[in-house]
């Protein structure tokens, strides 16, 4: 699944945002800023398993709090704003503009919703607390008025209609509730989809998505001397880069072609050379690497400990198939400069060769100059990268298209820009003796 725009409304610190997203897409700025803000909105999403129906600000990749803590100045009389145009093989492009208000107990609670994709138009409205829909789905040679008949047996006849076109059309059905609307309407609706294999709306959808997409963010568990072997790896290693350890190992024994993957990525990074587990009784074992070629193995907590940091990072990749999407919060946490760089020639590399999606959340300038540099080289195009810097006024923040040119330059950046990431650089030329 991947992630072309994205606009919130009275959404924590935006009163208004706007963004389209690339293969490689940087967030910078200052702390404080708005960065971590636009990543909340998208984990929120990918974190509630029936949205767009329903919204969980706490979970699985985020905790937000209560609906006062995510709104806008806290001010609980506005309405919040989630709009995502979203794209996979599957579902090929689908939109969702979704709108929700205070509920009595503190939680967003849906107001308006609307989806589309090329055969669906799905409308949602919150009207004196009862919900309203209507919906068209588009005549589609994988179904005839036959099938669409069978397949909403349990609705009543008198709440759909097929048009002249063959379109399936429903007219402002009724329900008291989100749960009554799901049950009684939305998940019958959701066996046409399956039965004739055009994917899902809302729920299954984001089912779908929550499989292609993981997020690992700045905090990362530090290494264990040993750990003890499970059974089985999770399909996703958690934010925190717990698990990542348990999927190596399942790499080692049953997928030696990705222990080769990862091994060779961070031969390329230049971190180490090779990994190796050392079983010991009990169930216990510890996780060994060669820094060099030339090195003995070292457990891992003995090592630099930028090591453990980033490996949840690529573990957390190569465990996601093909277009799917990965966003990370300051990878650059506890590593070298050069390596820190490193990682922008790994991203280039896997979108040009998986096609996936990386949103970055970073305060490295050598990832960012090495992002320039491969854009003059010609080994990044610029439709494959998109910077937005964010600034706050203290009030709201401001997210700023910036372009990093193919000539070298850096265009539409405010000062701001200039001041986190070359202010230094300058001065020293400019006083230099």
């Amino acid at each position: 699944m991947l992630i072309n725009s994205l606009a919130l409304k009275n959404f924590k610190c935006f009163e208004e945002l706007d963004v389209k997203f690339a293969p490689i897409t940087l967030l910078t700025g200052a702390n404080s800023s708005g960065k971590s803000s636009l990543i909340n909105a998208i984990l929120a999403v990918l974190q509630t398993e029936q949205f767009p129906f329903y919204l969980s600000p706490n979970g699985k990749y985020v905790n937000m709090g209560s609906f006062e803590e995510i709104v806008f100045n806290k001010d609980s009389s506005k309405n919040i704003l989630l709009e995502f145009h979203l794209q996979s093989r599957q579902l090929n492009r689908l939109y969702f503009n979704t709108i929700w208000k205070n509920d009595d107990n503190g939680l967003p609670t849906l107001q308006n919703l609307d989806i589309k994709n090329k055969r669906l138009e799905l409308s949602i409205r919150l009207k004196s607390e009862r919900y309203f829909i209507n919906m068209t789905l588009l005549k589609d040679k994988l179904f005839s008025e036959n099938l669409l008949i069978k397949s909403i047996k349990n609705i009543s006849k008198n709440e759909f209609s097929i048009s002249k076109e063959g379109n399936l059309v429903f007219n402002d059905v009724e329900f008291s509730s989100a749960d009554k609307m799901i049950k009684n309407f939305i998940l019958p609706v959701l066996d046409i989809f399956r039965s004739v294999n055009i994917g899902g709306i809302g729920v299954s959808s984001i089912a779908l998505g929550y499989h292609l997409f993981n997020y690992i963010g700045s905090f990362r568990l530090p290494p264990e001397r040993t750990y003890y072997q499970k059974a089985k790896a999770q399909e996703k290693i958690d934010p925190d880069g717990n698990n990542y350890i348990d999927q190596i190992i399942e790499w080692e024994e049953t997928s030696p072609e990705k222990l080769i993957e990862l091994t060779e990525v961070m031969q390329k990074i230049e971190l180490f050379t090779e990994i190796r587990s050392n079983k010991s009784k009990g169930g216990r074992f510890e996780l060994n690497v060669k820094i060099s070629s030339k090195s003995s193995y070292t457990p891992l907590s003995d090592v630099g400990f930028g090591i453990s940091q980033f490996l949840p990072i690529i573990v957390a990749d190569l465990q996601l198939p093909r277009n799917s999407c990965l966003a990370i919060s300051q990878p650059e946490i506890h590593l070298h400069p050069k390596i820190q760089a490193q990682f922008g020639n790994y991203l280039a590399n896997q979108i040009n060769r998986t096609e996936k999606q990386y949103i970055v959340e970073t305060h490295s300038e050598y990832l960012l100059n090495r992002i320039r540099l491969l854009l003059v080289t010609g080994e990044l195009k610029p439709n494959q990268v998109r910077v937005l810097y964010f600034e706050n006024d203290g009030v709201k923040s401001t997210a700023h298209d910036v372009e990093f040119a193919t000539d070298g330059q850096i265009k539409g950046a405010p000062q701001g820009f200039f001041d986190t990431y070359g202010i230094d650089v300058m001065d020293i030329a400019m006083n230099a003796h």
